[in-house]
């Protein structure tokens, strides 16, 4: 998209007959015949007609900006939106009339447009997501990353527990899926290690193992179970002494 409007813009910009009236490529000319059925017709011929080299520069060196800005990532969803305008602009004129519709190349352009307006750059492949780094006012700029958004502070990983309970290191929200399972394990090696020689135990242990990682329980309820089989398991080796 970003070297489709580039091209373009460079175009128009190096046309000598884009801008002369007595061509017949002239914009003027070419925004007459736009207009025609044209449902935008009366602002292309009272509006647009009238200062054709004007608006005729200001397409050209928009479509230009908007390729750099593009390829570069710089003022990424700006750059989409202006696309996106634009084209739709081009749909509503220029390839109004062609027939059937999708053999005009806009209407698939504003797809393309809202796509990458809605998706946003690469947080490290632009500017936009070198900015963002540097200053967080202009976080906006770019996605939010899933990686961000799943770091844990280590101030925030120990469960408290009853008295007689261990800590569990459970981090207080999942990211991925395969990252809760490492995480379950780990607690429920922890539990393991104090009760090695109770098989009853293990067998507990793996059972419900088990049952919290097929069936992937909330991770609000992972750290209740655990503390419920750590009560569990004291109680009865209390018994038993």
């Amino acid at each position: 998209m970003g070297l489709t409007f580039l091209y373009a813009g460079i175009q128009h910009l190096t046309d000598p007959s884009f801008f002369d009236p007595s061509k017949s490529g002239y914009i003027g000319n070419l925004i007459s015949a736009y207009a025609v059925s044209s449902p935008i017709h009366d602002l292309l011929i009272g509006v647009v007609q009238p200062n054709a080299v004007l608006f005729g520069y200001s397409v050209a060196v928009g479509e230009s900006l908007i390729g750099i800005a593009i390829l570069l990532g710089f003022l990424f969803r700006i750059a989409s939106l202006a696309g996106l305008i634009l084209n739709l602009t081009f749909f509503l004129s220029a390839t109004w009339n062609v027939f059937p519709f999708y053999f005009g190349s806009d209407i698939v352009f504003v797809a393309c447009w809202l796509t990458l307006l809605l998706t946003g750059p690469q947080p490290y492949q632009s500017l936009d997501g070198i900015l963002a780094r540097q200053y967080h006012s202009l976080d906006w700029l770019v996605p939010r990353r899933t990686e961000e958004a799943d770091v844990i502070s280590p101030a925030n990983t120990q469960v408290k527990a009853p008295s007689n309970d261990v800590g569990v290191p459970l981090p207080k929200r999942a990211g991925l899926y395969p990252k809760q399972v490492i995480e379950v394990n780990r607690a429920f090696d922890q539990i393991k290690k104090q009760f090695v020689s109770h098989p009853e135990t293990e067998t507990i242990l793996e059972l419900s193992r088990a049952f919290v990682i097929s069936l992937g329980v909330d991770r609000n309820d992972t750290p209740m179970l655990l503390s419920g089989l750590q009560n569990l398991v004291n109680h009865r080796v209390g018994d038993k002494s």
